[in-house]
C-alpha cells in the first residue's frame, strides 16, 4: 500500500539532489530532520545505480537479511544455547505492516535488535570509545521510528538497572553498584542526547492527525490469540494458520519452564534472567494497545502495538525456550506454517497486485518527464489508494497524489507557500476532487495528464459527471492497457 509511495518520493529526492528545476518547483525536503529517513535514503541512493525495482528489491533482500541476523545476534547475547531458535523470527518479518510498505517500522525492529545485543556484549567495558557504535546505531534507530526509538531507550535503560542490581547481589556493595549503574545511565544520556533534540524538535513542530478511532478490548484480544500481525489479505481466510503460532509459542514457552536451558552461571544465580527484562517492555507494549486510539499519531497504532508485542514475546519466549526435543518440532512445525502463510500470500494477491502494478509503472512511458498528472482511483481494492505512485518511480514526474508530501514526518515536502497554482483548465477542483496546488500564485501550471485505474464504468455514476466532461472535451486517450484498468488522457492541443 504505502510501498509505491516510498519509492516515488525516494525518486523526488534522487531527482531534487541532481538539480531537476521542475520538481523544485513542487516538492522541496523537509528542513526537520524527521524519522522516516533509512528507507527513503537507501532508495535514492541507490536509484543513482540501479533501476527503481532493483532498488527496492535490493532494500528488501537487505531488511529480511537484517532482521534474521540481529535477531540472532541478540539472543547469542542473551541465551547462546538457544541460538537456533532464532530461526523463528522469519514468519514476523513478513508481517502484516511490512507487506503494507510499514518499511522505515519494520527495519527499526533490526536496529532495536543489534542495539540491544551490542550493548549486552559492551556493558562490562568502562572505555567510552565503545560507546561510539551505540550512538550510531541509537541514531539510526530514530532515523527510522520514533515508535522503536523510544522501546529502545526504556530497554536500554531497564538492562542497566537490571545489571545494577545483579553487581549488587554479587558483591552487595550498593555504592558501588549505584555508581556503575549511574555511570553507564550518563553513558547512554550521552550517546542518545543528540536523538533526543531531534525527538523534541519533530514532536514541537510535527502536527499529527487527531483521530479517536478504535478497536474494542474485545477485539484486540481476537488479535493477540490470532497473532494479527501475521494476517495481511484476508482475515477469515489466514487466521486458521496464523493461530496455531500462537499456540506453537504458547507450548515452547512451557516447555522452556520444564526443560530450561543452559543460560550460564551468573543467570542460574539469579531468579531474573537477561531475557526476563523484556517482559517489562512487552507489558508496555501490551497496555498501550488497549489504551492508545488506532488513529491516533501517524494511524494504525493498534497493528503497531501488536507487532511490538509478538517481537518483545518473540525474544523472551526464544530466550527462554527449553532445548528438548518437542522444541524441535515446535521448530519445524512453525516453518511449515511459515512457508504455507507465505505461498497463500504470493498465489492468493501479490501476483495479482504484481501485474496491476506493471501495468501502472507501463502507463509512465507514455507521459512525459516533468509533468504534471493527476490520478483518479477508481478502485474499490483498499490496497491501491497510492499505486498510481509507480508512474514515477523511474523519471521526474509531479504526481498530485503523494500522501507522504502532505504530512510533516516524511523527507519530502510541498512547497505549499511557493509552489504554482495548479489548475484543470480553469478549475481548481472538480466535484469535490481536489489536488495540491497554490492558489495566491501568479504562476499557474496546468494538469498535463489524466491517470484512471480501476473500474471505467465508474465513469457513468453522477459523481463523475464533471470529470467525464473534460475528459471528453478537453483531452486525448494515450494509453490503455490490456485489461483496460489503467488509462492515460493527454491534455488536447487543440
Amino acid at each position: 500500500m504505502d510501498g509505491p509511495a516510498h519509492l516515488y518520493n525516494s525518486n523526488i529526492i534522487h531527482n531534487l539532489i541532481k538539480g531537476n528545476p521542475a520538481l523544485h518547483e513542487f516538492y522541496t525536503l523537509n528542513p526537520l530532520l524527521v524519522p522516516n529517513w533509512i528507507s527513503h535514503f537507501v532508495l535514492s541512493v541507490f536509484r543513482f545505480v540501479l533501476p527503481a525495482w532493483l532498488a527496492e528489491k535490493v532494500l528488501l533482500i537487505l531488511y529480511v537479511s537484517g532482521m534474521a541476523f540481529s535477531f540472532r545476534y541478540l539472543i547469542k547475547e542473551l541465551s547462546p544455547a538457544n541460538t537456533y531458535f532464532s530461526i523463528l523470527v522469519f514468519p514476523f518479518i513478513y508481517s502484516f505492516l511490512f507487506h503494507l510498505g510499514f518499511y522505515n517500522f519494520c527495519i527499526s525492529f533490526s536496529l532495536f535488535f543489534v542495539t540491544i545485543g551490542y550493548w549486552l556484549r559492551i556493558h562490562s567495558s568502562e572505555r567510552f570509545r565503545v560507546y561510539l557504535p551505540l550512538f550510531f546505531f541509537i541514531t539510526l534507530t530514530y532515523f527510522s521510528n520514533v515508535l522503536t526509538y523510544v522501546f529502545l531507550g526504556i530497554t536500554l535503560g531497564l538492562y542497566i538497572i537490571w545489571l545494577t542490581w545483579h553487581k549488587y547481589r554479587e558483591n552487595h556493595d550498593i555504592s558501588g553498584a549505584v555508581r556503575t549503574g549511574g555511570r553507564k545511565l550518563l553513558y547512554l544520556l550521552l550517546v542518545s542526547l543528540p536523538s533526543l533534540v531531534l525527538l523534541v524538535i519533530f514532536y514541537t513542530n510535527v502536527n499529527f492527525f487527531p483521530s479517536n478511532q478504535n478497536y474494542s478490548v474485545k477485539e484486540l484480544l481476537k488479535w493477540i490469540i490470532d497473532v494479527r500481525p501475521l494476517i495481511v489479505f484476508n482475515y477469515s481466510g489466514e487466521e486458521i494458520i496464523t493461530r496455531q503460532f500462537f499456540y506453537a509459542l504458547l507450548i515452547l514457552l512451557i516447555l522452556g519452564f520444564i526443560f530450561k536451558p543452559d543460560h550460564g552461571i551468573s543467570d542460574r544465580k539469579s531468579f531474573l534472567w537477561k531475557a526476563d527484562v523484556m517482559l517489562i517492555p512487552l507489558f508496555i507494549s501490551l497496555l498501550l494497545l488497549f489504551i492508545i486510539p488506532n488513529g491516533s499519531g501517524a494511524g494504525m497504532m493498534s497493528d503497531r502495538f501488536c507487532l511490538m508485542n509478538y517481537v518483545f514475546l518473540l525474544i523472551w519466549t526464544v530466550s527462554r525456550a527449553g532445548s528438548g526435543i518437542f522444541s524441535r518440532y515446535i521448530i519445524v512445525i512453525m516453518m511449515v506454517l511459515h512457508f504455507g502463510l507465505l505461498l497463500k500470500h504470493l498465489n492468493g494477491t501479490i501476483r495479482k497486485l504484481d501485474d496491476e502494478a506493471i501495468s501502472i509503472y507501463q502507463a509512465s512511458y507514455f507521459i512525459e518527464e516533468n509533468s504534471i498528472v493527476l490520478p483518479i482511483n477508481l478502485s474499490d481494492n483498499w490496497l491501491h489508494p497510492h499505486f498510481s505512485n509507480y508512474l514515477g518511480v523511474e523519471k521526474p514526474l509531479i504526481i498530485l497524489e503523494n500522501y507522504e508530501a502532505g504530512v510533516g514526518w516524511f523527507p519530502v515536502k510541498w512547497r505549499s507557500g511557493s509552489m504554482p497554482d495548479v489548475m484543470l483548465g480553469n478549475s481548481r477542483s472538480l466535484d469535490g476532487l481536489s489536488w495540491a496546488g497554490n492558489s495566491n500564485s501568479g504562476l499557474k501550471r496546468q494538469i498535463q495528464y489524466i491517470l484512471l485505474f480501476g473500474n471505467k464504468n465508474k465513469l457513468n455514476e453522477p459523481e463523475w459527471k464533471e470529470l467525464k466532461k473534460v475528459l471528453s472535451s478537453g483531452f486525448d486517450l494515450k494509453y490503455r492497457s490490456k485489461d483496460g484498468k489503467v488509462l492515460i488522457y493527454e491534455r488536447s492541443l487543440k
